[in-house]
């Protein structure tokens, strides 16, 4: 008789619906599994207290953590993702429950440090940043597509795309690629989060405002909607955060759908899936007159598409920490 083995899943609940995805392919592959967040209070204080780095937040996870998922239990295995929440004491905590511990991280350590101070405690860790890779001799694992396996066929609809939501300067790097192609067809949809992130944003950038206030929108755009455009698109803007050198989901997204990209980020051609068929880069050391001349070069090529799913994205973290990603 096979028995079904157990794996606690610590992740941000909040964060789109990335956890479910986990969940949702652990238990394809025969695990039960548990989850949790990733910091408690689950909610905006919780996060107000994790940004702020407020040391109550350590002991207020820990003790949740423990009375609601340790407390007289046993797993085969424990994933945490990004782990704000986490200090030494807790992953030891969770070690006396958990026969393997994994850790993984989809930010920087510049821009979320947390891990730094538990990473060494699990079993295995790893980032999506190069950077941070090289300095403290971290091992990469890329993160995933979050679309079907299967997507339609490309239709006739927009030249560029530009989705995002608005933080650091990323309002600034879509002007910049749209204002290169003004008859082009695209597809624009800036979010806020809420009007103090827009108060925030108009103040730094006015005139920006002023220019795409029609593409301004308070409510995400339906993942629905995305998937139509991301796959109608014959190029998709991705602005990677400054304190990031992580390829970033949209670019997975994109190649899932055989569109190609417009990026600031150097490190995406660090994986052979992108490269210059697929991929311009846009940064100080190629201009605007690079990404004119490169959008002509490819923009009738098709793009291969690959995709780089959830399935791959667990097995890459199961196997390289010497997990059996099937259940016996």
């Amino acid at each position: 008789m096979t028995t079904k083995k157990t794996c606690l899943l610590i992740a941000p609940l909040s964060f789109y619906s990335y956890s479910e995805y986990l969940k949702t392919e652990l238990t394809r592959i025969g695990y039960e599994v548990t989850i949790s967040n990733d910091e408690y209070p689950a909610n905006a204080v919780g996060k107000i207290m994790g940004k702020l780095k407020v040391p109550f937040l350590l002991w207020i996870t820990k003790h949740r953590l423990i009375n609601s998922c340790l407390k007289g239990k046993k797993y085969n295995l424990a994933i945490i993702i990004k782990g704000r929440g986490m200090s030494s004491s807790l992953i030891n905590e969770i070690k006396k429950s958990c026969s393997v511990v994994i850790g993984y991280t989809f930010d920087s350590f510049k821009y979320h440090p947390a891990p730094k101070k538990w990473m060494k405690d699990v079993d295995s860790f790893y980032t999506f940043d190069y950077r941070d890779a090289e300095k403290h001799n971290v091992e990469i694992i890329e993160l995933f597509s979050s679309l079907p396996d299967k997507i339609e066929n490309k239709k006739q609809g927009y030249g560029i795309s530009g989705i995002a939501r608005n933080h650091s300067e990323r309002l600034q790097f879509i002007d910049l690629v749209i204002s290169a192609f003004p008859h082009a067809k695209n597809f624009i949809y800036i979010y806020e989060q809420n009007i103090v992130t827009f108060t925030i944003n108009f103040l730094r950038n006015p005139l920006l405002y002023i220019k795409y206030r029609e593409f301004i929108f308070f409510k995400p755009l339906t993942y629905k909607k995305y998937i139509d455009v991301l796959n109608n698109s014959e190029f998709v803007i991705d602005f990677a955060h400054p304190d990031q050198s992580g390829i970033t989901i949209r670019c997975y997204e994109a190649q899932s759908c055989g569109t190609k990209i417009i990026t600031n980020n150097p490190f995406v051609f660090r994986d052979r899936n992108f490269n210059a068929e697929n991929t311009i880069l846009l940064n100080e050391e190629n201009g605007i007159s690079n990404m004119k001349k490169r959008y002509n070069e490819i923009k009738n090529i098709p793009s291969k598409k690959y995709n780089r799913s959830i399935k791959v994205f667990v097995n890459d973290l199961l196997e390289k920490s010497g997990v059996d990603k099937v259940v016996e």
